[in-house]
């Protein structure tokens, strides 16, 4: 029970995150801010490949990996760009796949190199 609202309590502090980093990417990236969902999925790739490498107390893993870095991801907004994509015969295309490839490929690079990072801070 302790583990789940730890990761309950994770979860809540990265979706604010999440959240809070979306109200304000329009004012502070303009028309980037379309790329910022891809940003943070890869922010927390990279923070999770840090996080599994680390000797940390089960407690703090608990809370950062599946609660606040699970929370800060989202893969559901790529998913569903790929489903309003597929409904539409016209639309920006190349953008979604770029997105969905940076998401996905550039995740795993992403969470690697963290991981290397990880290493080094052992």
């Amino acid at each position: 029970m302790v583990e789940i609202m730890l990761t309950g309590l994770g979860a809540m502090m990265g979706s604010l995150i999440r959240f809070g980093l979306l109200s304000v990417a329009p004012r502070w990236f303009g028309k980037l801010a379309e790329l910022m969902v891809v940003c943070i999925n890869l922010l927390a790739a990279l923070c999770m490949g840090i996080v599994v490498v680390l000797i940390l107390p089960g407690w703090m893993h608990t809370i950062l990996a599946p609660g606040v870095l699970g929370g800060l991801s989202t893969f559901s907004a790529p998913i569903v760009d790929i489903a309003d994509a597929i409904q539409k015969p016209h639309g920006h295309h190349q953008m979604l796949i770029f997105k969905t490839m940076m998401t996905f490929i550039g995740g795993l690079i992403i969470f690697w190199l963290g991981m290397q990072i990880g290493q080094q801070l052992r």
